[in-house]
């Protein structure tokens, strides 16, 4: 079994949201996830998903793009992003998605080699768009999201198990830690797995805090191919 990640697969097959609106690179995008996944991915293998999934607002736009997303090989565990608009309570949520798609999102599930914990996070006062009155609210109250999500998967732990975390938005902003990045470190999470950004990153979307991993999954910044990730979970 290998362990993948991809972020933010940003799929419309039932609206109107062509993404190449974004850059030539996004041009068929959906073609390019799905044969770099089939050439990587075998049908015994996780792949980890931090949101903005689908374009879709409701259950019946979003409906092909998780049929899609069900037709692809491995496991996949899905947690929300702030374009993932059809998700509602996650007991809904379940009910809908296929038999190969697992969502986490503000709780944790036990992966056997690893526990895997999940929430979608919000812009930090690190960011430049940061604006108080705006995100101050929102930003406290993820970080009351993760801390639940957190305990729970501290429950499920077992010596030797790993956790990895999944959140959407950013939790380190150009090497600078949020408040997201020491919550994590104080309740000794080994790897983040976050998406959000696109086009232009800043030179450390990748690196170590604390004793935590953080790596970007967004698909552009992957060139749409999922990332192996096995060592990181695993060894």
């Amino acid at each position: 079994m290998r362990i993948f990640t991809i972020a933010d697969l940003h799929l419309g097959f039932a609206v109107d949201k062509p993404m190449d609106i974004f850059g030539a690179v996004w041009k068929d995008h959906p073609d390019k996830i799905e044969s770099n996944w089939k050439k990587a991915v075998g049908n015994s293998d996780i792949v980890l998903i931090p949101g903005d999934i689908s374009w879709g607002m409701n259950f019946k736009e979003a409906g092909p793009d998780l049929v899609f997303l069900d037709s692809l090989p491995g496991i996949k565990y899905i947690s929300r992003g702030n374009h993932d608009f059809w998700w509602s309570s996650l007991s809904k949520v379940r009910d809908f998605l296929g038999s190969s798609i697992i969502p986490v999102e503000r709780n944790a599930v036990d992966c056997g080699n690893f526990i895997l914990a999940a929430s979608k996070g919000w812009n930090t006062p690190l960011w430049e768009g940061y604006k108080p009155s705006e995100d101050k609210k929102l930003y406290e109250r993820e970080l009351g999201r993760m801390k639940i999500a957190l305990d729970k998967a501290t429950l499920l732990k077992k010596p030797g198990q790993k956790m990895v975390y999944m959140m959407h938005f950013p939790p380190v902003v150009d090497g600078k830690p949020s408040e997201f990045a020491e919550l994590l470190s104080d309740y000794e999470v080994s790897l983040c797995l976050y998406g959000h950004l696109h086009g232009e990153w800043p030179s450390k979307v990748n690196m170590e805090h604390k004793g935590v991993s953080y790596r970007i999954a967004s698909a552009d910044y992957l060139n749409f191919k999922p990332l192996d990730i096995t060592g990181e979970v695993t060894e």
